[in-house]
């Protein structure tokens, strides 16, 4: 176990992989989880901080209330992690601005957005195409601060199947023997 304060090199692939099953521990249908997973990665290769997806990952999952107006999107409320694919769904059918009741999601949809390759402006809580250039992540290895990583090991536990004698008969794990 990690130190909080100890900083991990992590591969993006590992990056990506342990905020999937996190998301999927925390309760996030499968696709808002690969989302998250390839956010974080994006997040992490660029060098920004991973705190908005660890943040996101412990926000309580609620309805999203979006409103949809003509080249226009408004998020009234919902999780930051539900939010951002909303709005980047919302930018690639050609609305060209967004609206944040909570300014505070505003690093992770900003994120999903980057990920997507579209480059954006915010004003306060509205955020519009700009043409700026989006950093790209970088290949190679990572620096992930150990208190969000064991707070994504934690939320990814909660997926792994019990080990006991039954489960390993029923299939988890490698079985009684492992001839691969």
């Amino acid at each position: 176990m990690a130190a909080s304060g100890q900083h991990l090199m992590w591969a993006l692939n590992e990056v990506e992989g342990l905020v999937k099953k996190a998301a999927r521990g925390a309760g996030f249908p499968t696709g808002q989880a690969e989302d998250l997973g390839r956010v974080a990665a994006y997040l992490a290769g660029t060098g920004a901080s991973v705190q908005p997806i660890t943040m996101a990952l412990q926000e309580r999952l609620s309805q999203v209330d979006v409103r949809w107006a003509e080249g226009c999107v408004e998020v009234q409320q919902g999780p930051a992690a539900l939010i951002g694919p909303i709005i980047r769904d919302a930018f690639a059918m050609g609305c060209t601005t967004a609206v944040l009741t909570d300014i505070r999601h505003a690093p992770l949809v900003g994120a999903f957005l980057a990920e997507n390759g579209v480059a954006q402006k915010w004003d306060g809580p509205v955020v519009t195409r700009s043409d700026t250039t989006v950093l790209k992540a970088a290949c190679g290895p990572v620096t992930i601060p150990g208190h969000d990583w064991q707070i994504w090991l934690d939320l990814a536990a909660k997926t792994y199947v019990p080990e006991t004698d039954a489960s390993r008969i029923a299939g988890a794990g490698a079985g009684l023997t492992d001839n691969d």
